[in-house]
């Protein structure tokens, strides 16, 4: 196992017996609806015409994990691999499952897009998703772990 999958299900562990809403003495108070909001900015940022806008709403040591391919390690790499895509259009997520304590959260669910925009839109991808936020100390929720795996529940 490696190194960032440790990390995932170390923090899922934590947060295992966290409830939505419940709040420990002396953390903030956690709701699904902050989630939601950082959400939203990434779609938003994924949908710009600026190419690297989605970069600042990872934290710097943020890991992003596809099915074969390598992790994306911290948020140079990120920058690199923004610069290196196709822009995005029609971006969806759809989380199933929001869990969250102080300033950490995850949302599992399923995520969308379009790989291009019109008039070049090309395929479609689907996949399930596992997101691990991490609320900063600006009070920004950013993504500290992305994994992606094939959705075949979806066309």
């Amino acid at each position: 196992m490696d190194i960032p999958t440790v990390s995932i299900i170390a923090v899922l562990l934590n947060l295992s017996g966290c409830v939505s809403g419940g709040t420990p003495s002396g953390a903030d108070a956690f709701t699904p609806d902050v989630i939601r909001a950082a959400e939203r900015a990434v779609i938003a940022a994924l949908e710009s015409p600026d190419p690297t806008a989605w970069v600042d709403l990872y934290t710097a040591d943020a890991v992003l994990m596809e099915p074969g391919e390598a992790p994306v390690e911290g948020r140079q790499a990120l920058l690199e691999m923004a610069r290196s895509m196709k822009s995005l259009s029609s971006v969806r997520i759809s989380p199933e499952r929001t869990v969250g304590d102080g300033h950490l959260a995850y949302t599992y669910g399923r995520a969308s897009w379009v790989n291009g925009r019109p008039p070049e839109a090309g395929t479609t991808t689907n996949v399930r998703v596992l997101m691990i936020w991490r609320k900063e100390a600006d009070g920004i929720w950013r993504l500290a772990h992305e994994v992606f795996a094939p959705d075949s529940q979806r066309e």
